[in-house]
């Protein structure tokens, strides 16, 4: 409850590593480096040159013949690959903070899988402040994609199929991100932009009186609701509460 406290009380949230997600592929995109010959040697002198410009033309040339006759031969492309994929997880899945809001909030799997299985809360901002206006929607597809920055992947799209591609199976979440690439950690909002409070289905009293107290003491005003479980079908529906 310490980052809720901080979100509805001190317009605080936290952007977290995609290492304590519960999706074991998030942010652990594939990677080929399937290209011609002559277009991994062109592709590696061109960084070389760039990233160390001290050296000269014959040193690059002799050090691009060592990375194609070691690392991308093909006999050893496949360990590279494993290594740069294995170096890459650990890079994204810690280095990079991101908060996952939903445009649905009476999901019955969602109330369970992150809300203390009903019993915890549901935040609700407002779609168009300044806190959202950059989230990224999240793209569901069936097919795990591969980047290969050799062919036609531009930087966007890379970052899109790294940070926004999920499994088919997640598509019930109607996810979408904010993601910030110089690490985890906790931002401010405007106090506008957090519009609601949504209490689970089995919450107990003691969160209700808490969370009414939180929205009294907010500089702006946040509505109060709570999910009740529909008496004849398999739905949640959110109704008011007086604060």
């Amino acid at each position: 409850m310490k980052w809720v406290e901080k979100t509805i009380l001190h317009n605080e949230i936290y952007l977290a590593p995609a290492s304590s997600f519960n999706d074991p592929f998030d942010l652990r995109a594939v990677f080929s480096f399937d290209a011609l010959p002559e277009r991994q040697r062109a592709d590696f002198l061109r960084s070389s040159r760039n990233f160390a410009p001290h050296l000269s033309e014959a040193e690059h040339e002799a050090e691009a013949d060592r990375v194609m006759r070691e690392a991308l031969s093909p006999e050893n492309i496949s360990v590279t690959t494993g290594a740069f994929q294995l170096l890459h997880n650990r890079l994204m899945t810690s280095a990079v903070g991101i908060y996952c809001v939903s445009t649905t909030c009476d999901d019955v799997l969602m109330w369970a899988h992150y809300a203390d299985s009903h019993r915890g809360i549901c935040l609700e901002f407002d779609g168009f402040g300044s806190l959202m206006a950059e989230a990224q929607q999240v793209e569901y597809v069936q097919t795990r994609p591969s980047i290969n920055p050799y062919l036609s992947d531009d930087p966007v799209a890379m970052m899109e199929k790294a940070f926004l591609t999920k499994a088919e199976q997640w598509k019930y979440e109607a996810e979408w991100r904010l993601i910030r690439t110089d690490g985890p950690g906790p931002i401010q909002f405007q106090p506008a932009n957090l519009t609601g409070v949504i209490i689970g289905a089995s919450a107990p009293t003691s969160l209700v009186e808490t969370v009414k107290a939180w929205c009294r003491q907010r500089d702006a005003p946040a509505s109060l609701s709570r999910a009740v479980v529909d008496p004849q079908k398999f739905q949640l529906n959110i109704v008011p509460v007086k604060l």
